[in-house]
């Protein structure tokens, strides 16, 4: 007893060393009282200086000290970030909140005899107990520091990788093994300046302002061109909607706002890798599969407007029926050139955007950017540009959230090519599209069957990312789908029957697929059945086809309401409603916009934000209005007037071939 209590200093001194470096600056100022370090640079002689001054609890050293990232708590779960305070550590050379209280004056009077700065050390730190995430990258360590000016950054990562060398208790119990990956002092330094995305951002700013000041000094109707540009009339063109079929523009609203909901912990966790945010995106994409389903609406209606657009031209229809199919081509490539300026303009800016800001970051942010969507935009702009980035790799995308878009041009190209030869060959078309279908319907089934599949979310997203939700022909199905409606109602539906009632014709066979469905959906909810992979192909198609469905009817209860159900009647007139006509035309430009505002909202703090759902709701809202304020910004100066320059050209292309065609009749 008496041999343990004389060791029980020893043992407090040892335990205190071992400790006492779970704080790095502590380590740091330690390692500059070593035989071996370098005391002479300027540098070297701060730290000492700031660990003396600690050890006579001087209250400039205590503020420098508690204004650095200390110990490594729920490291082990995905926390990364022990930022310590970068207000404190300003605390340590200027006077702070001296018109906000006398009180300790002490504290606040005292400052350092030389100048401090906040840094970020960014630590690669591996063990065994951590957890790995395969979907995402190396979580990087982030400890602030409140280091003297006077350490230049070089230096500094010297004495750093010395410090981290040197193996604590924690380090031991955990099996950590600390690497430093680099050093930043966060500010504004304005490399992203010399740029060229930054200066070609500036270039196209700059001559929309030039040609909008022009089209609203000259007066109207001096030039077709600066007329596109005129914002009195964009605004009117905004707020009137007399032309447009009202449900769309509601459905549109609802799509963009479930694209946001989706995305709000989506691209939280391009910053935030904690525990608290993998479940929420685990709850979402496992359990709540139709809000990533939500993206089907737009397909949807995209099938339905441009069949319906397409088969209502009777006039186009005539001309195109008296010309030969080989006479059609210029016909259908005026269509693809139409569609691909209607898409690719605000595409570009998206990427001007995205490089920017994201640049921008990388210089002030506290945060490490761990998706370096600024160089993905500079080295594979060109897939964007083409329209063609989903058949590459998702993990190096440009703008990720753009594969729809993708996607969209690839339908409007084959749904194109089949309307100009139903023309001439309607029921040879008809059989086509069946065969999509069903062959649609095979595939995607097949490819999930054959999947190496598991309700595990960190192994269901990279291979539902590659092979099933950024594919073309997967996503297909209820673009076609939207395209068999659009048909059916152009051409008049006999006695009232839409392509489900000729499907599943009577209330029997109806009643007996939704019992399918619900079973299938419930099946799913077991956790027995979280790897059957026929189960959970038909759940993901079902899912998918009722959301394409839905929106349909909706469209549909639009031009006839007199044979629908109660809750269809109720859902059309709310979606008709005059907000969602306003907002309903800023969706193209708000779907583009919002995940670069959530990343940029979430790179702005100077901590994590907690995986918290009451907050996440109120970011969503939050979003969701700023978003739209920004959308009829970037839609009354940009979007409407490059469709009106797109319109003015293929009005152009129209007149110059109208001559040509009445000399080769003559």
């Amino acid at each position: 007893m008496l041999k343990l209590l004389l060791l029980l200093p020893v043992l407090a001194q040892a335990l205190d060393s071992s400790f006492a470096t779970s704080s790095l600056l502590e380590g740091l100022t330690q390692l500059m009282l070593s035989p071996s370090s370098n005391q002479t640079t300027r540098c070297g002689q701060e730290l000492l200086a700031l660990h003396a001054a600690w050890q006579r609890h001087e209250a400039w050293a205590l503020k420098a000290f508690d204004a650095s990232g200390s110990g490594y708590a729920n490291i082990l779960m995905g926390d990364a970030h022990f930022l310590g305070s970068r207000t404190t550590c300003q605390a340590v050379n200027q006077l702070v909140l001296r018109y906000y209280t006398s009180k300790q004056q002490h504290l606040l009077d005292s400052l350092a005899p030389f100048g401090f700065d906040y840094r970020v050390v960014y630590v690669n730190a591996t063990t065994r107990f951590k957890l790995r995430f395969l979907h995402r990258p190396a979580t990087l360590m982030h400890i602030g520091l409140c280091v003297p000016q006077s350490c230049e950054r070089d230096e500094l990562e010297q004495l750093l990788r010395q410090t981290l060398a040197v193996q604590p208790l924690e380090h031991q119990y955990m099996e950590l093994q600390p690497q430093l990956v680099y050093t930043k002092k966060p500010q504004f330094v304005g490399r992203f300046l010399e740029s060229r995305a930054f200066r070609l951002l500036i270039t196209l700013l700059s001559i929309v302002l030039l040609l909008t000041l022009l089209s609203n000094v000259l007066p109207k109707g001096w030039s077709r061109v600066l007329d596109c540009f005129h914002v009195p009339s964009n605004w009117q063109r905004l707020s009137d909607s007399s032309k447009e079929i009202a449900v769309i523009n509601g459905l549109r609203v609802v799509g963009a706002i479930s694209m946001l909901i989706l995305h709000v912990p989506w691209y939280s966790l391009s910053v935030n890798h904690t525990a608290g945010t993998l479940k929420a995106i685990t709850s979402l994409w496992l359990h709540h599969s139709y809000v990533p389903a939500m993206v089907e609406m737009f397909f949807t209606i995209s099938g339905f407007l441009t069949v319906s657009s397409f088969l209502s031209n009777r006039a186009q229809l005539q001309r195109l029926a008296e010309q030969p199919l080989s006479s059609n081509l210029v016909a259908y490539l005026k269509s693809l050139l139409q569609r691909y300026l209607r898409l690719v303009p605000m595409q570009i800016v998206l990427m001007l955007l995205v490089t920017v800001a994201i640049s921008y970051y990388r210089e002030v942010s506290l945060l490490h950017v761990h998706v370096p969507l600024d160089d993905y935009c500079a080295q594979d702009w060109w897939q964007n540009v083409l329209l063609i980035q989903n058949l590459f790799s998702t993990h190096y995308m440009c703008a990720n959230w753009t594969w729809s878009l993708a996607c969209e041009m690839q339908f409007h190209m084959l749904a194109m090519l089949l309307l100009h030869l139903y023309v001439h060959r309607p029921k040879l078309v008809r059989r086509l599209v069946v065969g999509i279908l069903v062959a649609n319907l095979v595939y995607s089934l097949a490819l999930v069957v054959t999947m190496d599949i598991q309700m595990r979310f960190e192994i269901l997203s990279p291979q539902m990312n590659d092979h099933f939700y950024f594919n073309s022909f997967v996503r297909l199905q209820t673009y076609a789908v939207g395209a068999v409606y659009a048909h059916a109602h152009v051409n008049g539906m006999r006695d009232g029957k839409t392509p489900l009632d000729l499907v599943f014709p009577g209330r029997l066979v109806k009643s007996l697929a939704a019992t399918a469905v619900l079973w299938v959906i419930w099946q799913l909810q077991l956790q027995a059945n979280d790897q059957n992979k026929q189960l959970i192909a038909a759940g993901l198609i079902m899912i998918r086809l009722i959301i394409s469905l839905i929106t349909l009817h909706l469209i549909l209860a639009n031009f006839s309401t007199e044979r629908c159900s109660f809750v269809i009647r109720w859902g059309t007139q709310l979606l008709q409603a005059n907000c969602f006509q306003f907002l309903g035309k800023l969706t193209f430009t708000f779907y583009l916009i919002h995940p670069l505002l959530i990343m940029c909202f979430n790179y702005g703090f100077s901590y994590l934000l907690p995986s918290d759902f009451s907050l996440w709701s109120i970011l969503s809202i939050a979003y969701t209005v700023i978003g739209f304020a920004m959308s009829t910004v970037l839609t009354l100066f940009l979007e409407m007037p490059f469709n009106r320059l797109t319109n003015l050209l293929m009005s152009s292309l129209a007149t110059q071939q109208a001559p040509e065609s009445k000399n080769k009749d003559k």
